[in-house]
């Protein structure tokens, strides 16, 4: 039975993945732990032979995200124990020597960016197809076998509560040709040990023609039916005022709210808000944001801008950059104050440590605002009626 249960479970992975590109619903299903088990398929014939002792613990000690980071650790070579979702001394150890593999501070506990790159090290990539070059004198080529997956015995993951959740893929991302350039050696003794390699030609950074979305809504777009858009993919109650459109959503799981900013019909903000009714495992959060928005999650505090001061002020406070914009829509002058203190910002932020309570999105642009002031449209149209009233 847990043969034909964990062939059912990578059976479902390998699906969902290739329906990604042409969909927007993620489902997580039955957690964190089954991200790790559907990746390692059997690993325990693979791990090295480890004397398994039974220990009594207690059950409100378990957590499925530490037993699926632990599992991610072992394919990494780094020696975490038994994967039993109990974080211990050899588990704060291996995070430590996986910190100072990546040039992180070794300080045994994980953060987003940090969670991220475990994910992008640890998921299985599509080979890519190489491009044969032309020349008069063939040359040797170098044929690189694949590292070794080292992986841990998988343990059985406590079931959780089912929550439901889209997050917005952007199409045609090339996730390989965007990753940082990174090289991992664990520093281990063991017969087994591994080294990983992930490198990169280019570098990380938002494609301007294949910018993050929010169900296909994207900033410096322009669209006239921002309202049908969101009701049609499942929104209620949308209201609308002039250039701002805010539409709700309400599951038995979770809440949100979505808002959307125009100006001459050309989107410059979008804000999305998502709360969680019971909390959330945070390796499974994480591990969807990735999958969604692969390049915008490898950036430093998964926040993109090319203006340092409007990076200073917002990251991890996303949620003041357009508040004044959602509060005064039409008001010409908090729109060009928010165009001077930031030209662009794409930030991801994750609110809570070992569970989440709640995401936020929040897409930016100024190049709409600035359009519109150079255009004389939108909030920044001059009517000549005062003037025709003036008399003499």
């Amino acid at each position: 039975m847990t043969k034909l249960t964990s062939a059912l479970c990578l059976s479902l992975a390998i699906s969902t993945t290739a329906a990604r590109a042409g969909s927007e619903d993620f489902i997580f299903g039955l957690g964190a732990g089954i991200i790790g088990s559907a990746i390692v398929n059997g690993a325990k014939k693979n791990a090295p032979a480890q004397t398994q002792k039974r220990t009594t613990r207690k059950r409100s000690s378990f957590s499925a995200e530490t037993q699926d980071i632990q599992l991610r650790l072992s394919m990494l070579g780094f020696d975490v124990g038994t994967p039993d979702g109990v974080s211990g001394r050899r588990t704060r150890n291996a995070i430590r020597q996986f910190q100072i593999s990546i040039g992180a501070y070794a300080n045994g506990k994980l953060d987003n960016r940090q969670i991220a790159k475990l994910y992008e090290l640890t998921t299985p990539q599509q080979p890519a197809t190489p491009t044969p070059v032309a020349t008069s004198t063939p040359a040797p080529v170098a044929v690189v076998a694949p590292a070794p997956v080292i992986a841990a015995p998988v343990a059985t993951a406590a079931p959780s509560q089912q929550i439901n959740i889209t997050i917005p893929v952007t199409p045609g991302t090339n996730t390989a040709n965007n990753a940082q350039v990174v090289n991992v050696t664990p520093n281990v003794s063991s017969k087994n040990e591994t080294q990983v390699a992930v490198t990169s030609s280019k570098r990380l950074a938002l494609d301007p023609a294949n910018l993050p979305s929010i169900h296909g809504l994207t900033v410096e777009r322009f669209e006239h039916d921002v309202q049908g858009l969101l009701e049609k993919v499942g929104y209620q109650g949308c209201t609308v005022n002039e250039t701002k459109t805010v539409c709700s959503l309400e599951k038995d799981t979770l809440s949100e709210t979505v808002s959307v900013l125009t100006q001459d019909e050309n989107i410059y903000g979008l804000q999305r808000e998502v709360s969680f009714k019971n909390p959330a495992p945070r390796a499974a959060i994480m591990g969807k944001l990735l999958d969604a928005y692969p390049v915008l999650t490898h950036f430093e505090n998964m926040t993109a801008t090319q203006d340092k001061t409007c990076r200073i002020t917002y990251v991890n406070n996303s949620g003041e950059l357009l508040k004044q914009a959602l509060e005064k829509p039409s008001n010409a002058e908090a729109l060009r104050q928010l165009s001077d203190n930031c030209n662009d910002y794409h930030s991801l932020e994750v609110f809570g440590e070992d569970t989440v309570s709640g995401i936020r999105l929040v897409f930016y642009s100024s190049k709409p605002i600035k359009d519109a002031i150079e255009n004389r449209k939108g909030a920044f149209q001059i009517s000549s009626k005062p003037a025709q009233d003036l008399t003499f």
